[in-house]
């Protein structure tokens, strides 16, 4: 049987930091030393993760490649690489996807800013190609379920965090003194309340899985048999969790308090998110059943020294001004709230410390708290998006949780039917058919409230957060006006429907990723002049499926559309083949995210974080199917071999390793020079992909970023 090197295991461990790091730093992040602040930072982030991610991947390949040669082929191994290639779920429709965004980028009218991106979004060729390594990499490194439910909780605790900067924003505590309005409609630290509320509604289905499941779960589960020790581990959770959540508003704080001559705090906000990523895994490992790790503590403590050192010695030497109670009367205090997120940290850790070790299973107290605590954040998110009066996004909302809802009461019934409890199943029957009717109600309301003029309706409609759910067909004023402007033009600008159909050749290729700023200009409608800048031409149609017939054509359209609806039809088929509850409720919750993201697109701007999230989805559906046992992932079978290895038992491991004493010392003696002889070459070769890999990653992300910051 193959085993992984240490190097490979390494390396699957920085993959995972990598798409680990993606999932806090994307959502979280933003850049106030730079022009745009957000979507391009968050964009560069990404690409740079996933070079680093797609380099160690490099690199651990070729590992499986030198270790599989050194041992005898196995008899299945005889299907050829495209025959595994498509055998792995959802890569046909990928690699289909990806051939397509290449094609268009070659025969763009705007090759350049098709592959690296516009200065205003860059979300071009080489930005969606990272979101397809991301894809990849979390299949080939994600064997096992702790890493599947690390990805759910990393997910909700950004997911509150980012929602509870919001509700700050809405209460008017906000440090920084943003240009535009974030107090009526949020925007958190995505910049755009449409976009803050795009991605949230993404996070909505994970917080519904883990609270059913665990309240579902605790109903089976045996009773604590010490329910302060469970409440004591509760609370070591939210101090740690809390620790990373202050910390990052007190850096907020700091940037609006703290200002320098020049940029050299750059850094402290992206190694703040870092430092509390660290914390925040803490929270997917089991610490309370082994040794609760330090790590974590040291990238803190790290963080805190260099932080603390810069500002000293800033103050003492170069021209530092900290704005007064007066001036910044949210940022001021933002030493205090370091010291309670420290404060937090170490209280956190030293409770998790000194605490015995847990049962083996979960008891029911731990179960109900962390089911309720999944569900409060689920409320707290979905507050920060009626927060944000973002209509899109409430549509998308609504359409994932009729979707969820429906299918987890169909799947329920099909359960408890299976297991011959007649009188539950009729119950539920009833509860689903209460449900399907309810959500018809709605769906006529919501088309009645927008068609009909009627008073009670002409006054719901200016009743806040309500309201804009009733004018979700003005296409006279406001933001409706725009999007008909932009879509359909005027009588001397076609819009983006002209700009489609203008050339036939362009209507099946497109016009190229990122161009629509571009090619617009002929079919700009005059009238749009007089809503919107004058000489702003747009860069986004407001519809992704416009934007896919814009940039792509139909091929580009039709590429997307069989890429989602293919997702779709494997969540239905692996919902339909599960057995167990917890898998069942997996499958409808990637599948109700999905519809989120297709219904939001309908009048939205695919994001970096929405985009990125619609991808995980994707992979963590894929790789969910193997560990399920529904198929095999053929591409990562060197690692999955390599699994049971690396879960050997101890003392089968003490045995491996026991020639250090007598004649086994004088064995390893003889083989060791040999053996690392002949890795020489291997470590050289891979040190200068490295250093081939830092040097990209320089030159395209990181650099132009230190440009914007020095130059704007």
């Amino acid at each position: 049987m193959q085993r992984e090197t240490t190097l490979s295991r390494w390396c699957a461990r920085i993959i995972e930091a990598c798409w680990v790091l993606a999932l806090t730093l994307i959502p979280i992040y933003f850049n106030l030393f730079t022009a745009r602040h957000f979507e391009p930072d968050k964009a560069t982030t990404l690409r740079t993760l996933m070079v680093i991610a797609a380099t160690f991947g490099i690199i651990r390949g070729i590992e499986a490649l030198n270790n599989r040669s050194s041992t005898p082929p196995r008899p299945q191994e005889s299907a050829s690489f495209w025959q595994r290639l498509i055998g792995v779920p959802l890569l046909l429709p990928t690699l289909v996807y990806t051939l397509v965004f290449l094609f268009t980028t070659v025969t763009s009218v705007v090759p350049a800013t098709s592959f690296w991106g516009s200065y205003q979004r860059m979300q071009g060729t080489y930005t969606n190609l990272s979101y397809i390594l991301l894809f990849v990499m979390i299949l080939v490194t994600l064997r096992t379920r702790d890493q599947l439910e690390r990805i759910v909780t990393i997910s909700l605790i950004v997911g509150a965090t980012v929602a509870s900067y919001g509700v700050l924003q809405h209460f008017q505590l906000d440090p920084l003194p943003w240009k535009g309005d974030v107090i009526a409609r949020v925007a958190s630290t995505l910049g755009n309340s449409i976009f803050v509320a795009a991605y949230l509604i993404l996070v909505v289905p994970l917080a519904f899985y883990r609270s059913i499941t665990h309240l579902s779960a605790s109903r089976a589960a045996l009773p604590s048999e010490r329910p302060p020790q469970d409440w004591l581990w509760a609370c070591s959770r939210l101090l740690l969790m809390l620790c990373g959540m202050l910390l990052l508003l007190s850096v907020i704080k700091f940037g609006a308090a703290v200002r320098t001559v020049d940029t050299r705090y750059w850094w402290v906000f992206p190694a703040a998110v870092v430092s509390a990523t660290a914390f925040w895994w803490l929270l997917t490992i089991d610490a309370g059943r082994g040794r609760t790790p330090l790590w974590p503590a040291f990238v803190m403590v790290g963080f805190l020294l260099l932080f603390s050192g810069q500002f000293v010695t800033t103050q003492l030497y170069v021209t530092q001004v900290i704005a007064s109670a007066v001036n910044a009367p949210n940022a001021a205090d933002w030493w205090v709230w370091l010291l309670v997120s420290l404060a937090c940290g170490v209280a956190g850790y030293a409770i998790a410390l000194l605490l015995p070790m847990r049962p083996a299973l979960p008891s029911r107290l731990s179960l109900l708290i962390s089911g309720i605590s999944s569900g409060a954040a689920a409320v707290l998110m979905i507050v920060a998006v009626i927060f944000t009066q973002s209509r899109g996004p409430f549509l998308g909302l609504g359409a994932g949780i009729v979707v969820f809802f429906t299918l987890l009461l169909w799947a329920a019934q099909r359960h408890l039917k299976a297991r011959g409890q007649v009188q539950l199943t009729k119950r539920l029957r009833m509860l689903l058919i209460s449900w399907v009717t309810v959500a018809t109600l709605a769906a006529a309301f919501l088309i009645t409230f927008n068609l009909v003029d009627a008073p009670i309706f002409t006054r719901l409609r200016e009743v806040p957060y309500i309201g804009r759910m009733g004018k979700l067909l003005e296409v006279n004023s406001g933001t409706g006006l725009v999007r008909r402007l932009i879509w359909t033009g005027d009588t001397y600008g076609s819009g983006a429907v002209g700009l489609i159909t203008s050339n036939p050749l362009r209507t099946l290729i497109g016009w190229g990723p990122e161009s629509m700023f571009v090619a617009y200009n002929p079919f700009f409608p005059p009238s749009l002049a007089e809503i919107e800048a004058r000489g702003a031409s747009p860069d986004r149609s407001h519809m992704a499926y416009l934007d896919e017939l814009v940039t792509k054509g139909l091929i580009g359209l039709f590429s997307y559309l069989f890429l989602i609806i293919s997702f779709i039809v494997l969540a239905i088929r692996l919902m339909l083949r599960s057995n167990e509850w917890n898998q069942q409720m997996f499958y409808i919750t990637t599948l109700s995210i999905v519809v989120c993201h297709a219904m939001e697109g309908v009048t939205g701007i695919p994001i970096v974080a929405s985009l990125m999230m619609l991808w995980v989805t994707l992979a963590i559906t894929v790789a969910a199917g193997a560990l399920d046992g529904h198929y095999q992932l053929k591409l990562r079978s060197e690692t999955a071999l390599a699994a049971p290895e690396a879960t050997a038992a101890p003392a089968e491991r003490k045995r491996r390793n026991a020639p250090a004493r007598g004649g086994g010392r004088a064995n390893a003696a003889s083989h060791s020079p040999n053996r690392s002889e002949s890795r020489i070459p291997a470590l050289l070769a891979y040190a200068a992909l490295l250093l081939v890999a830092f040097w990209f990653t320089w030159t395209a992300n990181i650099a132009p970023v230190f440009a914007d910051m020095r130059f704007q």
